[in-house]
């Protein structure tokens, strides 16, 4: 009985390791699996931004896994374009501008729904988040002509205007979840220690808030960045154009993929560096003002 005993759970050990090792398996394959189906579009996007006039136009044949001849002409004729050079310009200015006016009006409104209590704030908030439910295209016409009145077409201002109305609601809805998690003995404390309700706002609540708020800064810079529709009305009639109104240009003379790709590696650089720039806040504002 006791040599049975011991054999069995000698297999039940094994059958237990079995199980473990085909799950672990699993899991790895998931994850190598979900690692190139995100870096497969980065490759060909990449591959293609490199690759000579023979790797794309093959005459049939199969295209290359790589280029034949790898280049960077792409890179050089697009930092000698005149229209490129101001485009990248226009939507960084739009997109940073962007990004100050939807902080500048979400935080607080975020920070005043949460903390102070009133009747129909949920409505008010509701109402607020709601206006994002309604496609870009309803809203353009009137916007436009809104601004076609207070002479905001054609300019920076007007079209990070736009864009703040749009990334505005994604701001207080992300904010209030960030001033939702802040206890408000921290603000109260603050307060019977001689702070002013701006100050325990500016100097206690926001350097904790840092890490949700920067999260909410990359989502709006990325929505400028890559928005098209208020941008191509708004610069309709102007010589400014954004990156994105400058593709659809370029896309009306059907272009090579190479081409292409480069400007779309060109647009992927200053996102990338954005991120990486807000992230540290991203790091460090979690306890930054819990010891002040």
């Amino acid at each position: 009985m006791a040599q049975k005993t011991v054999g069995e759970s000698m297999r039940e050990k094994v059958a237990s390791i079995s199980k473990i090792s085909a799950t672990r398996i699993i899991w790895f394959a998931g994850i190598v699996l979900m690692i190139l189906i995100v870096l497969a579009p980065i490759f060909v996007m990449f591959k293609y931004s490199i690759s000579d006039r023979s790797s794309v136009v093959t005459g049939g044949m199969p295209i290359p896994l790589w280029p034949y001849h790898p280049t960077v002409e792409q890179f050089e004729g697009l930092a000698t374009m005149d229209s490129f050079i101001t485009a990248a310009f226009t939507s960084m200015k739009v997109a940073l501008l962007s990004v100050i006016i939807s902080l500048a009006i979400g935080t607080p409104a975020a920070y005043a729904l949460v903390r102070y209590r009133f009747p129909g704030i949920m409505v008010l908030a509701t109402m607020l988040i709601s206006v994002r439910l309604f496609p870009d295209i309803v809203s353009v016409v009137p916007i436009v002509e809104s601004f076609i009145r207070f002479r905001l077409v054609n300019s920076v201002l007007g079209v990070a205007m736009a864009h703040s109305l749009l990334s505005t609601p994604y701001v207080i809805f992300i904010a209030m979840g960030v001033f939702e998690m802040i206890p408000k003995d921290l603000d109260e404390q603050a307060q019977i220690l001689g702070a002013s309700k701006l100050y325990s706002f500016t100097r206690i609540v926001l350097p904790v808030a840092l890490p949700g708020l920067a999260a909410a800064a990359i989502y709006v810079f990325l929505l400028s960045w890559d928005e098209f529709i208020f941008a191509y009305f708004l610069l309709a009639f102007g010589e400014l154009s954004t990156l994105p109104v400058l593709l659809q240009k370029v896309l009306s003379w059907t272009p090579q993929h190479n081409l292409l790709a480069a400007i779309s590696v060109m647009l992927s650089i200053p996102v990338i560096i954005f991120t990486f720039i807000v992230q540290k806040y991203m790091q460090t504002g979690a306890t930054a003002g819990a010891v002040k």
